[in-house]
């Protein structure tokens, strides 16, 4: 028997996924972690969690599955963080990540350089927080000595293939999400490292394609994970991008609608259009010369999971989703804005923050969690809606996925709020099999992404339809949650440079 194994590096949670060349499940494994909030607005994880959370994964999936029926190994991992690595390889700091919020400064900072040299057709993004050139000009101005120490910069995902492999080095999805990559030639932008004030050396040649083979696994790997010593590796990819995959979403036209810990809407594209509203992202897809539409909230189902934690409740999310579901649409005049870490799409603003609106002595805990739900989907529809008149792009239907996509509930909410048929895939864990079949491409397996996907992919054949007096009641009341911000814009900026 053949298989393919893939890896999906989190923000909450490290996934390893043992699936046959059909896309048949064979092991699966799953080990959760935190990330550290030391000061106020920072996020951070060490890698050495990262890799002993996976190694205790893959000694799971591997008592399941002979390591030596798996014949290549992919990669998915959250996007934008910051890993700085010494000369030997090693972790000179931990990770800084994605919803990390310290870098306004750097931010400011950031713009001000690429205006100044004119080179704002190059970052081809918006200059946001989290993003790893605000992290690293943080780095060098703050901690000037870890910054001295770093010879490589990897993102996430990377550092478990470097542990695995011995070779450093990233790839092009992952390069195109970290402002200084040049998104039209799909390679390092000399000129922003330069801008910047970088050494060009801290950015790892060659850039591989998510399928192209980075290496194989070492016998030390082998020894540590239980896997076989010079098995496949490919570099594989952020994982927006392999998540993408998963969902069998390959081309231009289609839609999808991801609910993890943050919040996603990502569509194909022929051509690296920019957002001229600087409130949304395009970055390089899974092939050379092939680039995606990806509007981003950063607390999707993080706010649900942030609201369980502090109501301390163990009660489970599908009792919590059932109980719910019986609250009638709006969470009788509660509204929430789930800008817990700022918010990208449609706004960039770091400053923006959470808040729930309406809050009156009839309201339960439930309340709250329906308010939250229905804040995050509303936050998905800004998302779709700058994608449609930033982009001029139309969707009939979409393709929901992340742990949202298992409630029916937020399902038939989805389909409601955006108004059209919600469609999901068979396999829940859409990131890691993106990983697995980017890997079965690398090896050869499959002759192409389309080939792996028809074999595996399998949509629901009936979608969750949208309710047309539902659509009208929820239309309502994202009206508020619009204005919302809006009115409030202003007092949160004050607010933030109080807590400076």
């Amino acid at each position: 028997m053949t298989a393919l194994l893939g890896i999906d590096l989190g923000t909450s949670s490290v996934r390893s996924l043992v699936m046959d060349e059909e896309g048949h499940l064979l092991a699966l494994a799953s080990q959760e972690y935190q990330f550290d909030m030391p000061h106020l607005n920072w996020a951070e994880q060490d890698p050495e969690t990262w890799w002993n959370a996976t190694v205790k994964t893959l000694k799971e999936v591997l008592s399941k599955v002979d390591p030596s029926q798996v014949k290549g190994i992919g990669f998915s991992g959250q996007m934008h963080g910051l890993v700085p690595l010494d000369k030997q390889g090693r972790p000179v700091r931990k990770a800084i990540i994605w919803c990390d919020k310290r870098t306004s400064l750097q931010v400011a900072e950031a713009k001000a350089l690429v205006e100044k040299q004119h080179l704002a057709s190059l970052v081809h993004n918006p200059i946001g927080t989290g993003f790893l050139v605000p992290s690293l000009l943080w780095l060098k101005e703050h901690e000037p000595k870890s910054y001295e120490n770093t010879a490589y910069l990897i993102l996430p995902k990377d550092y478990i293939r470097c542990r695995l492999t011995g070779n450093i080095g990233t790839d092009s999805t992952d390069a195109s999400a970290t402002l200084a990559f040049d998104m039209p030639k799909g390679c390092w932008s000399d000129e922003l490292i330069g801008c910047f004030g970088f050494s060009r050396s801290l950015f790892p040649d060659p850039i591989g394609y998510p399928s192209d083979i980075a290496g194989e696994v070492t016998k030390k790997a082998a020894s540590e994970t239980g896997l076989k010593a010079g098995t496949k590796v490919v570099f594989g990819g952020a994982d927006q991008v392999m998540q993408a995959i998963g969902n069998g979403l390959l081309c231009p036209g289609e839609v999808s609608v991801t609910i993890g810990t943050g919040g996603q809407v990502l569509s194909p594209l022929d051509r690296p259009l920019s957002d001229p509203a600087q409130v949304s992202h395009v970055f390089s897809f899974y092939k050379p010369r092939s680039w995606y539409y990806l509007g981003a909230t950063l607390s999707g189902g993080l706010s649900l999971r942030w609201l369980r934690s502090l109501i301390n409740t163990d009660e489970s999310y599908k009792a919590i989703d059932a109980a719910t579901s019986k609250l009638p649409i709006g969470s009788e005049n509660l509204l929430f804005l789930p800008y817990l870490s700022g918010e990208r799409t449609p706004y960039m603003d770091s400053n923006a923050c959470g808040m729930f609106f309406g809050l009156a002595l009839h309201h339960t805990p439930y309340h709250l969690f329906r308010a939250v739900m229905e804040g995050v989907t509303f936050s998905m529809k800004d998302c779709l809606s700058v994608y449609e008149q930033n982009f001029g792009g139309t969707y009939a239907s979409v393709i929901a996925s992340g742990g949202a996509s298992q409630s029916p509930l937020w399902l038939q909410m989805q389909a409601d709020v955006f108004n059209v048929p919600v469609y999901k895939v068979e396999m829940k864990e859409q990131a890691s099999t993106g990983a697995a079949i980017t890997a079965g491409v690398g090896v050869g397996i499959y002759s192409s992404y389309q080939e792996a996907c028809s074999r595996i992919v399998k949509r629901s054949k009936e979608p969750v339809v949208p309710n047309g007096e539902a659509n009208k009641r929820y239309a309502e009341h994202y009206e508020i949650y619009r204005d919302l911000y809006q009115a409030n814009k202003a007092i949160m900026a004050r607010l933030s440079n109080l807590a400076l």
